[in-house]
């Protein structure tokens, strides 16, 4: 496990599996991090909101919702400035692109991006070139062909 410089684990159950890192400055309150995650810096997971339903009093007296846990599964990316809504569960293998903020749980093996985060294309597709007809040179990138 590594902890960069600056990483808050607030309050709350927090788990962090064998292999993953928390990057700099990342506030992480009641969370389950699985194995081999990665995580850039200024990720942000809190797990409750303010509660706004109420307009005959102020927005700061309502108090905060149910507070839920953030679930990241094994082998997952996390880019730099990522956010987290409450209850998120992040899929195994998923890659979260920087700067996303994270609305809905996220499927196993996708690649996720914008505010909202959508779906860019799934890893489960990837194709390997074919060495007998490819031209392109050892460790080019590999296309993602999507259905």
């Amino acid at each position: 496990m590594n902890i960069e410089r600056g990483a808050n684990l607030g309050w709350g159950d927090i788990e962090i599996g064998n292999n993953s890192g928390l990057g700099t400055n990342c506030i992480i309150s009641k969370a389950k991090i699985g194995n081999d995650v990665m995580m850039g810096p200024n990720v942000l997971y809190i797990p409750s909101s303010h509660r706004f339903d109420r307009n005959d009093i102020p927005m700061i007296e309502q108090g905060f919702d149910q507070v839920k846990r953030l679930v990241i599964e094994d082998d997952v990316w996390i880019g730099a400035n990522v956010i987290f809504l409450p209850g998120i569960v992040d899929g195994k293998g998923a890659i979260i692109g920087a700067g996303s903020v994270v609305t809905r749980n996220v499927p196993e093996y996708d690649i996720v991006a914008g505010n909202p985060a959508r779906i860019i294309r799934s890893r489960l597709y990837a194709q390997q070139p074919d060495s007998s007809t490819s031209n392109t040179s050892a460790g080019s990138p590999v296309p993602f062909n999507c259905p």
